[in-house]
């Protein structure tokens, strides 16, 4: 997921934080280890503000780590690193496709129960722009899901018949037409009012499924709709993009779904045993 402070659909743009934020990090994620009863495992936190200042990933792998060490203990530690793992080359895929357009974006950052996200420091110049950094999220989850598929066809495993299946859920509840979600970056660049559509799916969802999160989405998205419309000049020019584009982002967009439906539907029919083996083997 991409977030942008100028947009209220995109994550905040944060400016750079103080290594003040930094140890208040490792305090807290300290706070929560201990609290966790992790026993020598909160000691670790002491060694996080160095870390932080290691590399620009540093603070990826450790909201990693947090988020996979709480995913462990409700679903068992298999589970939860491969969970994590096809989460953040979700992310990579955001992450290197806005890098190739030359925008200013952080590494991934993970928040347990909620997924991750990377911040955009520099905004999008066009909806194509835009378009391509959110298409390559599910493009390289896709990718993941045949890796998964091809270690369960090398190993028989269930374990990773399911992580596909997993993996090819999250991608494709990502491509819904609407909001912040990825699918609603892409839809806007074939033509903003694919949204309407976008909008009745996610609330059919709330209704249906109890997909609460979704309201968010919908709160935000309604926003941002509101905003172009009282921007109309500014909205008309940023929409501009060449009809081939158009038609090049809406044929990779149908693909990428149909890909994503069909990799979830055989990779759940080959998995039916996978909830047993997860719990079997934490």
């Amino acid at each position: 997921m991409l977030h942008d402070e100028n947009k209220p659909d995109y994550d905040l743009v944060e400016k750079p934080r103080k290594r003040n934020s930094k140890a208040i990090l490792s305090i807290v994620i300290t706070a929560i280890l201990g609290f966790l009863n992790f026993g020598k495992l909160a000691v670790i936190g002491k060694l996080l503000f160095t870390l932080l200042k290691a590399s620009k990933f540093a603070g990826t792998f450790i909201t990693m780590g947090l988020t996979a060490l709480l995913y462990a203990q409700i679903y068992g530690w298999l589970f939860a690193v491969g969970f994590v793992g096809v989460i953040f080359i979700h992310e990579m895929g955001h992450y290197v496709t806005s890098k190739k357009l030359g925008l200013d974006v952080s590494a991934p950052t993970f928040i347990p129960f909620l997924g991750a996200f990377i911040r955009m420091k520099s905004m999008p110049n066009s909806v194509r722009e835009e378009a391509i950094t959110a298409i390559g999220g599910p493009a390289a989850g896709a990718l993941i899901t045949f890796v998964c598929l091809g270690l369960y066809m090398l190993t028989s495993s269930p374990y990773w018949a399911g992580l596909a299946y997993v993996s090819a859920f999250i991608n494709l509840f990502n491509l819904l037409p609407f909001g912040s979600l990825d699918g609603g970056r892409i839809s806007k660049a074939i033509s903003p009012f694919i949204w309407v559509i976008g909008l009745v799916m996610a609330l059919f969802l709330i209704w249906k499924l109890h997909a609460y999160i979704l309201l968010i989405i919908v709160l935000f998205g309604a926003y941002e709709v509101l905003t172009m419309y009282r921007q109309k000049s500014v909205t008309a020019q940023y929409l501009s993009v060449e009809p081939s584009f158009r038609l090049k982002i809406g044929i990779s967009y149908l693909v990428l779904i149909g890909v994503l439906v069909f990799l979830m539907m055989y990779s759940l029919d080959i998995s039916k045993t996978f909830t047993e083996s997860i719990y079997g083997l934490r």
